[in-house]
């Protein structure tokens, strides 16, 4: 049997992440080290990389030790607070925030205002947790709602005036999803006079990126999901793909692929994580072959 092993055309990293570690790059070829804060990317094997050319890892408990220094910020981007520390130590900061966030974070600050003025609510879809969600809420006045389902929507009051964000790297048909639910309780708790303002704030590069990995997987067996485990965007895609196939495997380098895998099937595709590089998805696809053909 003919084995077919094909990457995915839309898979590899996203503007922000390329544009981050473009910046990395630059930098460490006039130094010979370079400290971030937090993970640059959401991918291990990239920042992994990275580190053999310089750069370390520092986290915010340790910006005192940075000052009078140079210091690089994540793509995910940073609350005014840390902008602030940096001041007060005269750090020299090197933002890599991917400027898309950079837009959001602008738009949810004058949100936040408005809201307040009319004693309205500001909602994210995201997650609580994530780098970019701990950041967006330093830019906001008052509360943010932040909402990664439906049942999250229970316990907002759906009488204000209400203003919808979603987290750049969320999908557009999950966004959708909580929309209508929030326009069915509004309806439901006749809540309808008032106003709701929904902003598209996904990144367009990612926004479809589920129903695109569907797509691609129409004529596969197997699906070689490649990305950092510590990536929400990884394992929600890895999820999503891994129900249009026959099996499927999540992997975050190559060393991990298994022959027995494929035994009986051939039509094999690989793809990745936004934040996943495509030298890391070339590698896999040379293992593979090397394996299989």
């Amino acid at each position: 049997m003919k084995t077919n092993i094909e990457i995915d055309k839309g898979a590899g990293p996203c503007f922000g992440v390329q544009r981050a570690i473009g910046m990395a790059e630059g930098l460490l070829k006039e130094r010979e080290e370079l400290a971030c804060l937090g993970d640059l990317i959401h991918n291990d094997e990239e920042i992994e990389r990275l580190k053999k050319s310089g750069l370390h890892i520092i986290s915010h408990c340790q910006l005192a030790e940075q000052s009078k220094k140079e210091l690089l910020l994540r793509a995910h981007g940073e609350p005014p607070s840390t902008f602030r520390i940096a001041a007060n130590f005269e750090i020299d900061l090197v933002d890599a925030t991917c400027p898309i966030v950079k837009q959001l974070q602008k738009q949810m600050n004058e949100a936040s205002k408005k809201m307040e003025e009319q004693n309205g609510q500001l909602i994210l879809f995201g997650d609580l947790y994530h780098a970019e969600v701990m950041a967006l809420k330093g830019y906001c006045r008052g509360d943010l709602h932040c909402v990664s389902k439906v049942e999250d929507l229970a316990s907002l009051n759906s009488k204000k005036p209400t203003m919808f964000f979603s987290q750049t790297t969320k999908y557009q048909s999950d966004y959708h999803e909580i929309i209508n639910a929030f326009r069915k309780k509004r309806v439901k708790e006749h809540a309808s006079d008032f106003s709701l303002e929904v902003i598209d704030s996904a990144c367009k590069q990612v926004a479809k990126r589920d129903l695109q990995l569907v797509d691609f997987l129409k004529d596969k067996e197997v699906l070689i999901f490649v990305s950092s485990r510590k990536s929400s965007n990884g394992n929600y895609l890895f999820n999503v793909g891994k129900k249009k196939v026959k099996a499927a495997y999540f992997i975050s380098n190559p060393s991990e692929l298994q022959k027995s895998w494929f035994k009986f099937y051939r039509k094999i595709g690989i793809s990745g994580a936004t934040s996943t590089p495509l030298w890391l998805l070339e590698e896999t696809n040379l293992r593979l072959r090397e394996m299989l053909m």
